[in-house]
Formats: C-alpha cells, sequence, structure tokens
C-alpha cells in the first residue's frame, strides 16, 4: 500500500465521507458545503489516499504571522496505527514552522499522550464557549 499525501482540498463528498465514518458528522451537525468551506479557508490543509480514497486529513487555520491552530486531523479507522495520522501531523508542523507560526492544538484528553509523541507539550488549559 502506497500512501499519498498532497496539499489538495478533498472534494464535499471525499471529506463528508471521511467525517461521517468517524462520527464528526453527527458532532459538527453541518451540511457538506459548510464543511468544505471551513477545509477551503484553512490556512493548509494536508489530505492522504490511498489511491483514489481520502483515508485522512488534518489542516491549519492560522492568520499567517503569529499563530498557527492544527485541528481536523482525521485518519479512517481502517488505517490508523500505520503512521498516517503522524505524518499529517508532521507535514502540517513542518509547513507552520518554515513559516514562524506558533503551532498550537486542543486536544481531548485520551489524545494528549499521542501528541505528546509528536512533540507537542501541554501548556494552557483550554475552554469552549456553551451552545
Amino acid at each position: 500500500m502506497k500512501i499519498r499525501y498532497t496539499d489538495m482540498i478533498p472534494s464535499q463528498e471525499e471529506l463528508f465521507k471521511l467525517y461521517d465514518v468517524e462520527g464528526w458528522n453527527d458532532f459538527l451537525k453541518l451540511p457538506k458545503e459548510a464543511l468544505h468551506q471551513a477545509m477551503s479557508q484553512s490556512w493548509y490543509v494536508i489530505s492522504a489516499y490511498d489511491q483514489s480514497q481520502l483515508i485522512g486529513t488534518g489542516r491549519i487555520i492560522s492568520d499567517g504571522i503569529m499563530n498557527a491552530y492544527l485541528c481536523g486531523v482525521v485518519v479512517h479507522p481502517n488505517y490508523r496505527n500505520q503512521g498516517i495520522g503522524s505524518e499529517i501531523v508532521q507535514q502540517l508542523v513542518k509547513k507552520s514552522h518554515k513559516a514562524n507560526l506558533h503551532i498550537q492544538l486542543f486536544s481531548e484528553e485520551e489524545n494528549v499522550p499521542y501528541y505528546e509523541k509528536l512533540g507537542f507539550e501541554k501548556f494552557a488549559f483550554g475552554l469552549k464557549g456553551k451552545r
């Protein structure tokens, strides 16, 4: 299996399908068009493909000057534990560092050890607004 990484933004259908497998669509409750628009407005995107199937993606939201926020890192369940997510994160970090951006992310507590292995460290306590 040869995984291809690209900075091209996935199609609406590909993205929606990957997010659906992960259950993110149930949480986000966004139509395909809005989900794709959010991806398109990102500062940088990396997507992973197995032949023509989107199997992973991640993105950076940034002002392009100071801060970069890593988000939306997802790998299809059938492709996990093969280094795909790590490669996506590493490419996003590398691009951000080249632009001299301070990279940050918010993570669920259970994923903290994963990101620590990739060179991240805890530095703050995050909060989110109530809906």
